[in-house]
């Protein structure tokens, strides 16, 4: 029977809870007694229970609270006497600048895989959540614009009006899979964003490319919360009505383009003894290739799909290309068996690709994944440079000085293998992770 008149201040608190139950439980009793006057007592009533809860949620808590605060108060007024039976009020749909409610965006999150483009996507959902803004906001987010800090990370978000940046704090949570500062370390780690875009495109190999745009984040948006529905592509059209031919894609030719990659310069000092440095010298040279198994049969069949429909000029020309690429396969291997020395910094004499995985092809998921975990980089080093200043510090020591540009990343996994098997010498690696000139790539070389 509850104790008429006894003061909220001394309520008797709820037992055989748990310690994190308890203390969730004890914060709203708190909560509720602190909106009352100090003289309130028991009974409770009703009604201001649920004039509480309705003032909570106009103030835009969360439903999930709320059923914590009921089943608080419920349980704190039974420990003493009181019986309460409350219904939760009606909740505001709180809805991000992406134009969807944060509850969809977090269940989103929640569904996302383990594999690079579920943590993507995952990061993706988790700051249009948080940080309420839209596919335009997340398309200016940049690396730089994101710091480290020690309860969290600072966002930094652009203004287009102002020009001016708003900065905006996150603390990690307690779940893990709703925890954008986790989710946003896991992506930049697994993708290894050093500078530019926050978000970027995958292709099917599991290779990081170009920056999203403000579309392409629309769709990755719509994709994860069930609107898988791409929106239909609009062509220029001529003054007579129709799309320029140019303009006109068909699915094979979407298929195969795939984005250059960008390419960055790095330069790598090696010093230590003379014979040391003279032996590494010999061990990194070779040819500078990857010695893939192709399978030209499947390739003739590859080259002639998309030109099928032309008839016997298509099956002659898909037979051309692929006795060309044959050839100059065929003259590659020879060049890798007798060790030519046209690469001063073979990255597959360092580190040598296993033969199942030359075997699986450059295209494959299982090529992609082992380069990227023991190389850093998908392609084999471009424009590779040496020199051997002289080493005026110690006279029985030497210095090679190589210099080369690398696709999208600084092959910083194969450099630590390096390093490892080499602990006699003495590595120094400066990357410049600028974009390169139009003019001065390695696509040249």
């Amino acid at each position: 029977m509850v104790e008429t008149g006894r003061p909220l201040q001394a309520a008797r608190p709820p037992t055989g809870l748990s310690p994190a139950t308890a203390g969730a439980y004890a914060a709203s009793w708190r909560a509720f007694v602190g909106t009352l006057p100090a003289d309130s007592g028991f009974p409770v009533g009703p009604v201001a229970v649920a004039a509480w809860l309705d003032a909570r949620a106009k103030a835009g808590r969360p439903r999930q609270s709320l059923v914590v605060d009921r089943a608080a108060l419920t349980a704190w007024c039974a420990a003493n006497g009181e019986e309460l039976d409350v219904a939760l009020p009606a909740t505001r749909v709180r809805r991000t600048g992406a134009g969807v409610d944060a509850a969809s965006l977090l269940a989103a999150a929640r569904r996302c895989g383990p594999d690079l483009p579920g943590l993507r996507d995952r990061a993706l959902l988790l700051l249009a959540a948080t940080l309420d803004i839209g596919a335009e906001a997340l398309a200016r987010l940049t690396v730089e614009n994101i710091t480290d800090t020690t309860d969290g990370m600072t966002v930094a978000l652009l203004r287009p009006r102002s020009g001016r940046h708003q900065l905006r704090r996150l603390r990690r949570r307690r779940d893990p899979a709703i925890c954008p500062v986790r989710s946003w370390a896991a992506w930049c780690a697994a993708a290894q964003l050093r500078w530019g875009a926050a978000f970027r495109g995958i292709d099917a190999h599991g290779t990081v490319g170009d920056p999203l745009s403000v579309p392409g984040i629309r769709f990755v948006l719509g994709r994860a919360l069930g609107r898988s529905d791409r929106p239909a592509h609009r062509a220029r059209r001529t003054k007579s009505g129709s799309p320029p031919e140019s303009s006109v894609r068909t699915p094979a030719r979407q298929r195969t383009t795939t984005p250059a990659p960008d390419w960055v310069r790095t330069t790598l000092t090696v010093s230590g003894p003379v014979d040391a440095v003279a032996r590494f010298r010999a061990a990194a040279q070779g040819p500078g290739i990857i010695p893939w198994q192709v399978d030209f049969d499947y390739e003739q069949a590859r080259l002639l799909a998309p030109m099928a429909g032309m008839g016997a000029q298509a099956v002659t020309l898909a037979r051309l290309l692929r006795q060309a690429s044959e050839r100059l396969h065929r003259i590659a291997l020879l060049h890798q068996a007798a060790g030519t020395p046209s690469c001063a910094f073979d990255l597959h004499r360092l580190v040598p690709v296993p033969g199942p995985i030359l075997e699986a092809g450059s295209d494959s998921r299982a090529a992609a994944a082992w380069l990227q975990a023991h190389w850093g980089t998908l392609l084999p080093l471009r424009r590779v440079e040496v020199e051997a200043p002289r080493d005026q510090r110690v006279r029985r020591s030497a210095r090679l000085v190589y210099r080369f540009w690398s696709a999208e990343w600084t092959p910083w996994q194969a450099l630590e293998r390096v390093r490892t098997d080499w602990p006699e010498l003495v590595f120094d690696i400066r990357p410049q992770y600028a974009r390169a000139d139009a003019g001065k790539t390695a696509d040249a070389a």
